[in-house]
């Protein structure tokens, strides 16, 4: 964990703006084109859905801002990013499956199956899962592979003070080869052209594994 110098960033002042806020959190919905990334994985029998995480999680990796989180009111910068990650069982209830970086996509499909066939079978408040619940070193993912979405709201429990992104993938619509994403982040730490930025480092990752 890196502490965030107030004194020299130059979104100090928009930080100390946003931190009171009752709702501090904003999100925008964009479709991802990924026509080439679900060919490749067509192409090489790998999981489309793995390998848009593994873009997700190198992208997270590769950009700083999206890794902000906020610690004692205070702002700082933290790596080793797991993708706290929802999953249906059979049953129709789901589970979360905690997803770790991996050094190839190949590599992140095979941990990716190994921690659905893992965690989908234990209970939802496992105790791994309620060790984890508070690291700031995690995001939130969920997949909705039923429907394209245009919007989204996420439950609110008690607000999230420390800054945690939350992503939602939607169906993956093969006629335009778009995926819809709904990306929430802190207002205190982001802005919409940092979202904007982590989206084209997105795609650069997905460019990089389609080359």
């Amino acid at each position: 964990m890196k502490k965030i110098d107030l004194d020299t960033w130059p979104r100090a002042e928009h930080f100390k703006f946003f931190l009171p806020f009752s709702q501090p959190y904003f999100n925008v919905v964009i479709d991802l084109d990924v026509k080439l990334l679900f060919e490749y994985a067509k192409s090489q029998q790998l999981s489309f859905t793995a390998s848009y995480l593994y873009c997700l999680q190198e992208a997270v990796a590769r950009y700083a801002p999206i890794r902000y989180r906020i610690v004692d009111n205070k702002p700082v910068e933290v790596t080793g990013i797991t993708l706290s990650t929802v999953f249906l069982r059979s049953d129709e209830s789901f589970r979360f499956v905690p997803l770790e970086t991996q050094n190839s996509l190949l590599e992140y499909c095979e941990h990716y199956t190994q921690q659905k066939h893992t965690f989908l079978d234990k209970p939802l408040l496992n105790p791994s899962f309620i060790e984890g619940a508070d690291k700031i070193t995690q995001m939130y993912i969920s997949i909705l592979p039923w429907f394209k979405f245009s919007g989204f709201k996420h439950a609110e429990h008690t607000p999230i003070a420390s800054g945690i992104p939350k992503v939602v993938f939607g169906q993956y619509q093969k006629v335009q080869g778009t995926l819809p994403v709904s990306i929430e982040v802190h207002h205190a730490l982001m802005d919409g052209l940092h979202i904007s930025q982590f989206i084209d480092v997105f795609n650069q990752v997905v460019a990089e594994i389609c080359a």
